[in-house]
């Protein structure tokens, strides 16, 4: 006896292949694609990354407007950087410079 198979019975192994393939492309696009979860993960660690570099630089701008206010308007902190930087003296102060001893044979031969 012939047991006649129907169109609908025939077309389930192409409908499951189907399935797959769908299944698979849109696991791919959602793992894998653009705007993945892969690639919203490494952009939120390079948000963070760039959050705490900004907070960093909030830091030293602060302390750095702190500092040029300083020196713009208190004179210790002015003749003190004067002093410094810039090699000033008071009259009748006399100033010492320690000059480095030249480098010897030993020092150079060990550089290289």
């Amino acid at each position: 006896m012939k047991v006649k198979t129907t169109k609908l019975e025939r077309k389930k192994p192409i409908h499951i292949i189907y399935w797959i393939l769908i299944i698979f492309f849109l696991g791919a696009a959602v793992f894998f694609g653009r705007n993945s979860f892969v690639q919203m993960a490494l952009k939120k660690r390079e948000v963070a990354k760039l959050q705490a570099k900004v907070e960093q630089l909030r830091t030293e701008n602060d302390s750095l407007r702190k500092q040029n206010h300083e020196l713009r308007t208190n004179p210790a902190v002015i003749e003190k950087n004067a002093r410094e930087r810039l090699g000033y003296q008071k009259s009748g102060e006399t100033v010492y410079r320690f000059i480095p001893p030249p480098p010897s044979e030993t020092d150079k031969k060990q550089k290289r």
